[in-house]
């Protein structure tokens, strides 16, 4: 038996990826209690990797391996290219002194070196595929994080680190809403949907908007994305989370939406006021023609009157009555169809100061003949030397009518309309009170009145639209409007306006 510091020699049967595996695991010391070096290496390919590598470090290397036998001190030859048929020749002719690896000792040796080469593959593949992931998660522009279920940060990428002006090190370890909220608690606690939370519950992918602040504690809005990452067992160990930046995009949206309104406000006021139109030319009708029937009479009186009867001073006395009747009859009408045409010409937005008394003045004149078919009282109180107010009094005028209709509409045998205006001076506002003797609005529909195409009345009545035009215009003018009601007590719709400031010019 050798002495234990002897280093064994070792021959090679093989010369090819195996052998090159063996050599590189025992320069690096793979097996600690091996002494022994390779010392002849054998393979019938000359440029096979083991034998390259042998002839590099100096080895002996042979296309037979019956050139071993001449080797003196050879202690052990190891068979690496699994050839049961090499193995058994060999074997047949070697001296007795020289030991072989058993055929079973030497493929499970074998094997040891193919796990080795597998795993050093794995290994190599595992960390190009982690310099992928690296170089992509540290490149890509959404901010990023990795979260443990229990809401902690493992890691995150350059871009988030940048938007919160933290490093690594110090961000590592923090819970996600003490970063990205600036909270002490989590959203649930907030009354906020978490995507974390939802895609731990569901194993899936998760979104929500969320309002996060920056490393100068400035909010921006931004989209979020968590995607679970399960294990074998597919439990969720962890979750990445995605930020994207959508402030500039979601402004541009709200621009757009708020363009869109505006036109569709403009075209529901239109529409509005046609409908409106509508319903005062039926009931002025009638009270333009009584006044035309009688001005076609007189006029008929005066015209044979003057052909069939010399003019004496009682006959021309009586004409300048009919004449003086004629004139007052005709500009009632005019006065009528003048503020018809006035109530129904499309304009633009138009902003000037104007009194409020007196639009409701011409509101009423509207009204008189419909109010009187109806058996509606008017009681007007009006406070003088109101502050004037700046917008369109077109539309604000059409606020007014549509608030009358409500009115006169909820009281179909008849009642009492009141109509008061007031200045609030603690308040620096001015009021307007619509308030009708009618039937009222039930309590679960108050909140709802303002909608579009919501409607307390049957549908030959009309298409709620009404109101949420009155709500509309209100809110262009920066004013408000409420409402206070009792089922079979009536309705109060109260509106309130800034008046213009001292200050203030107008185009």
């Amino acid at each position: 038996m050798k002495h234990s510091k002897q280093l064994m020699n070792i021959a090679v049967i093989g010369g090819g990826k195996r052998c090159k595996a063996f050599l590189e695991m025992l320069d690096a010391k793979r097996f600690p209690r091996l002494q022994a070096q390779i010392v002849a290496v054998a393979d019938i390919n000359d440029t096979a990797a083991g034998i390259q590598l042998a002839r590099q470090k100096g080895i002996f290397t042979t296309r037979d391996y019956h050139d071993f036998f001449a080797i003196k001190d050879l202690d052990l030859v190891i068979e690496l290219t699994g050839n049961e048929v090499l193995l058994e020749d060999f074997l047949k002719r070697k001296p007795a002194r020289l030991k072989v690896l058993e055929s079973a000792i030497s493929r499970l040796f074998s094997d040891i070196v193919r796990f080795r080469e597998e795993y050093l593959l794995e290994k190599r593949q595992l960390e190009m595929v982690q310099g992928i992931v690296d170089s992509i998660f540290s490149s890509i522009q959404d901010r990023v994080l990795i979260m443990q279920p229990d809401l902690r940060i493992l890691d995150a990428n350059q871009a988030l680190l940048d938007s919160v002006g933290m490093t690594k090190d110090e961000i590592i370890g923090k819970y996600c809403y003490q970063v990205s909220h600036q909270a002490t608690g989590p959203c649930s606690e907030r009354g906020d949907i978490c995507p974390l939370a939802e895609s731990i519950e569901t194993g899936g992918m998760a979104h929500a908007i969320h309002e996060h602040f920056d490393r100068n504690s400035q909010m921006w809005y931004c989209e979020v994305t968590t995607m679970p990452l399960k294990n074998s067992q597919g439990k969720v160990d962890l979750v990445l989370e995605i930020l994207r930046d959508i402030t500039d995009e979601l402004e541009n949206r709200v621009e757009q939406k708020t363009r869109s309104l505006t036109m569709n406000l403009t075209r529901l006021i239109h529409e509005d006021k046609m409908i409106a139109l509508g319903k005062l030319v039926a009931s002025s009708v009638h009270e333009i023609n009584n006044p035309l029937s009688g001005i076609h009479a007189l006029a008929r009186l005066v015209h044979r009157g003057l052909e069939e009867e010399p003019l004496t001073p009682e006959n021309l006395a009586q004409y300048k009555y009919y004449l003086q009747l004629i004139d007052t009859e005709s500009a009632r009408c005019s006065h009528i169809v003048s503020n018809l045409l006035s109530f129904s010409r499309q304009q633009k937005m138009e902003r000037k100061p104007f009194q409020i008394n007196e639009i409701i003045h011409k509101v009423v004149s509207l009204f008189g003949h419909k109010m009187e078919l109806q058996e509606v009282k008017l009681h007007l109180d009006l406070e003088d030397d109101l502050p004037e107010m700046v917008g369109d009094p077109s539309q604000i005028q059409q606020c007014i009518v549509n608030l009358f209709f409500n009115a006169m509409e909820s009281m179909p045998n008849g009642g009492d309309i009141a109509v008061r205006t007031r200045w609030e001076d603690r308040k620096n506002l001015i009021r307007l009170e619509v308030e009708d003797s009618g039937v009222g609005i039930p309590e679960e529909m108050l909140s709802q009145i303002f909608e579009p195409f919501f409607s307390t009345k049957n549908q030959d009545k009309g298409v709620g639209l009404g109101l949420s035009v009155v709500y509309g215009i209100i809110k262009e003018h920066h004013g408000s409007i409420y409402v206070k009601s009792e089922v079979g007590k009536g309705s109060n719709f109260i509106v309130r306006f800034f008046p213009i400031p001292e200050d203030a010019t107008c185009e």
